[in-house]
């Protein structure tokens, strides 16, 4: 069953709440659950923001594939590489061969020391003050190394000025409706 919602005209959260969590990172207790945030940007250019973690990886395809509504996807940016943001890299480059992934450069070398090489061919380095014109909206990319991981990056949308902060003002917990 698909489960998104549409957060303006062309921007739909495709977040995911997993109440089955005990331990995030198999050490942190989550009584709470936990809320993997993924957004996708529907422009002239389809923008997805992080995947999920690989717990909820149907749930996650499936609100994907309802929100891209037969579309294709051009663009996963990856903001950082802990497995909330970023597990399901590999199954979504499978299922979407035409899509490039956007990363910094210390985010490329974690994604191929997890990963290997899934993503050869196929990526775009971003540097501070970078920017992608999608058709209506513009994103930039600052890097905030240490926000929480050092590769960290946020992207911000110059359009509807909204930051997509990676985990800068991250919790712990699954939402009840609330965004």
């Amino acid at each position: 069953m698909q489960n998104y919602r549409n957060l303006t005209d062309d921007l739909i959260y495709l977040g995911i709440c997993d109440r089955n969590i005990d331990l995030f990172e198999h050490m942190l207790p989550t009584p709470n659950g936990m809320t993997y945030n993924s957004y996708l940007l529907l422009d002239e250019k389809t923008v997805l923001f992080d995947t999920a973690d690989a717990a909820v990886d149907r749930q996650f395809f499936e609100n994907l594939k309802g929100a891209l509504a037969g579309r294709d996807l051009n663009y996963l940016v990856v903001h950082h590489l802990e497995p909330d943001h970023a597990a399901l890299i590999e199954p979504l480059l499978i299922r979407y061969p035409n899509c490039t992934v956007i990363t910094s450069t210390k985010a490329k070398t974690f994604m191929e020391q997890f990963f290997g090489p899934i993503a050869e061919g196929r990526l775009q380095i971003v540097k501070e003050g970078d920017t992608l014109c999608t058709g209506r909206h513009t994103l930039t990319w600052v890097m905030a190394p240490m926000v929480h991981w050092p590769e960290v990056m946020v992207t911000y949308d110059t359009t509807d000025k909204i930051l997509f902060s990676a985990d800068g003002f991250g919790s712990f917990g699954s939402v009840n409706g609330n965004i």
